[in-house]
């Protein structure tokens, strides 16, 4: 059979130079990422600290004249504040840092208590002996803090305590669950160890209970003594906000 006439040979077709291909771009968010982290990790931790009061309102241009930066990382760090429920963007009066109130300490407590009895329960368990070494650490810096009277200091390492626990626990998903409710809890919880004396000797007996639980390998043990320091925490936490001025999360406005 002839090779139909109208059929012409087809030139094989070259392939371009790898190096001509054009580039895919890589979308820019490194940068302003990273810097709104930073600054909202220095937010916030003023935030906890009661460095800025409940209430008090927080400006994009405050923040970029202090820091020298633009206002996009600023709104970044903003948009994680929000998420962490610190501070509410509200119409009219723009970024302001969440009131204490009875009630949100309430809602809070509700899902902190049973999810940090669930988080000692599984670290009496899974700690291993590097674990049950850095939270004895921080037991005894707490007691070393107590004596001198380092409300800070002592607050540093109850914080260090339960994170080293909740690591031990070993449960990824209770530990990012935590680590959001922890920031909201950790206002009321440094409010009342600066403004009630008893709060301090309560937190370090309780946790000391709760290690010696761990020690043991008893499980129910240390969720039974990690709720009921919670419950006792939260009932002196409800007096000091019942008694401070900043319940009324009241801030003087620019």
């Amino acid at each position: 059979m002839r090779a139909s006439r109208h059929l012409q040979p087809v030139a094989p077709v070259r392939s371009r130079p790898a190096s001509r291909l054009p580039a895919t771009p890589e979308p820019d968010i490194t940068l302003p990422d990273v810097l709104g982290s930073e600054i909202a990790n220095i937010l916030e931790r003023r935030i906890i600290y009661l460095d800025i009061a409940p209430d008090a309102r927080v400006t994009e241009q405050e923040v970029c004249d202090e820091f020298n930066i633009s206002r996009s990382p600023v709104r970044e760090a903003f948009r994680q504040l929000e998420a962490t429920g610190l501070v509410v963007r509200l119409a009219r009066r723009g970024i302001r840092v969440k009131e204490l109130s009875v009630a949100d300490l309430d809602d809070i407590y509700a899902c902190r208590t049973p999810l940090e009895g669930i988080a000692s329960g599984l670290a009496a368990k899974r700690a291993t002996k590097e674990d049950l070494a850095t939270m004895q650490g921080h037991l005894k810096a707490m007691q070393a803090a107590l004596k001198a009277g380092n409300v800070r200091e002592f607050f540093l390492h109850n914080v260090g305590f339960l994170t080293s626990m909740h690591e031990a626990a070993g449960n990824k998903m209770l530990v990012r669950i935590l680590s959001v409710i922890e920031k909201q809890a950790m206002r009321y919880r440094y409010l009342a160890h600066i403004e009630d004396e008893t709060m301090l000797a309560l937190v370090h007996q309780g946790l000391t209970e709760v290690y010696a639980a761990m020690v043991a390998r008893q499980p129910a043990k240390a969720k039974a003594a990690l709720v009921r320091t919670m419950m006792q925490a939260q009932k002196t936490i409800r007096g000091v906000l019942r008694r401070h001025p900043m319940t009324l999360g009241a801030a003087a406005d620019d």
